[in-house]
């Protein structure tokens, strides 16, 4: 029975080819303009994929999918399958938000979305609210050569990958798709940065092999037949060229790696700090300080201590709670909203599950105090933000 990454890597095939010949153009072509429509600048993205090495990102998986049908003219089965074998863990809702009542707009469905959401990382610009201080200091940073590196530490549900989203998107997302009042002027010359996107709880990327094929596909640079730390040292210092984000999410992950060891983190600090000629920056996530994990997994490199902007996340001021708060469709009362900010502390992810808890109420016309008692029931497993 093949594997999930060789089905994958057929259906991608499959769908490259289909456009090929609906669009008579060549397979450069057509994996060069998939992968402008990710945000690369080429094809090479594509090409790897489609030697079974499956995107790590889920953003990137259901945006390929979507163009792919739209261009192929393929159905729901098609991208069901497609989606299955990245091991998407939503495939069927994704799926009825494509082939719904709603249009695709600009890669992705046109309907409505829930206002309020829990349990996933919020990876679209228009849902996400708050931390405007951490976005403008992180921004500060990048904006000026040379990049410098930036550290984000906070408790499990604090907001940590949504903010990475965050940052990478919204200097080049399509105003139309914001909210008024959302600021995207961050860079001068945003279209001149890449962002690469590193999840370290996906068990692929703590293989160094994988790693590396996965950055230098991300960035567009050449793969080397021979995929070795020396050979990725040489691509990334005579090609990287333009500004350069990698973002790592919960790096204390990677730090349990074996493959992932104190040579492979020396190499890094070498690259952003004498190789690229400042036009590379790290930006990672973690719970606590990365220089304390890395101790303690006895890896204390000097990688770690590269990181002179740490930002500690904790809850919003109320002014962004109720920011967030004030999106419901249905407008909540003055007092459910107190309870709201009283309850949850104004921590982002205990304010979603409220606000879910009371539209869900409000749609459903209840007029008790279910709600409040089934919304302190979810926040109950995180009560561990406010120690």
């Amino acid at each position: 029975m093949p594997r999930l990454e060789e089905i994958f890597a057929s259906l991608l095939t499959e769908g490259v080819h289909l456009i090929r010949l609906r669009e008579s153009k060549t397979i450069q072509i057509v994996q060069d303009e998939l992968g402008y429509f990710l945000g690369r600048e080429g094809g090479s993205s594509i090409e790897y994929w489609r030697k079974g090495h499956v995107p790590p990102n889920l953003t990137d998986v259901e945006k390929l999918g979507y163009e792919i049908v739209r261009r192929a003219g393929l159905e729901r089965d098609w991208l069901e399958k497609f989606l299955s074998s990245a091991d998407h863990p939503y495939p069927h809702q994704v799926c009825d938000e494509l082939f719904g009542q709603s249009p695709i707009h600009n890669g992705r469905p046109a309907n409505d979305f829930s206002p309020f959401i829990v349990g996933p990382p919020i990876c679209e610009a228009h849902y996400f609210f708050g931390r405007n201080y951490e976005i403008r200091r992180i921004f500060k940073v990048l904006q000026r050569m040379p990049l410098q590196n930036v550290a984000i530490i906070g408790h499990k549900r604090s907001g940590k990958t949504s903010l990475l989203h965050y940052l990478r998107t919204i200097t080049t997302v399509e105003p139309s798709l914001l909210r008024p009042n959302q600021r995207i002027n961050w860079l001068a010359h945003p279209e001149q940065y890449r962002w690469v996107f590193v999840d370290f709880q996906d068990a692929r990327m703590c293989h160094r092999e994988r790693l590396l094929g996965y950055l230098l596909a991300s960035l567009d640079l050449p793969i080397p037949d021979q995929n070795t730390l020396e050979n990725f040292m040489d691509v990334v210092s005579l090609n990287l060229k333009t500004p350069t984000i990698i973002m790592m999410d919960e790096i204390g992950a990677a730090l349990t790696s074996p493959e992932l060891d104190l040579q492979f983190w020396g190499s890094l600090r070498s690259l952003v700090s004498h190789s690229t000629g400042g036009n590379l920056a790290f930006v990672l996530t973690a719970h606590e300080s990365p220089a304390l994990l890395a101790y303690q997994e006895g890896k204390p490199s000097p990688f770690f201590n590269i990181f002179g902007h740490t930002f500690k996340l904790g809850p919003f001021n109320e002014d962004e709670a109720r920011s967030l708060i004030a999106c419901s469709p249905r407008p909540f009362s003055e007092p459910d909203i107190r309870w709201i900010l009283g309850q949850s502390g104004c921590w982002p992810y205990l304010l979603q599950i409220l606000c879910h808890a009371r539209l869900s109420a409000l749609e459903d016309g209840e007029t008790d105090d279910t709600w409040q008692r089934e919304g302190l029931r979810q926040i109950e497993p995180y009560r561990y933000l406010f120690r």
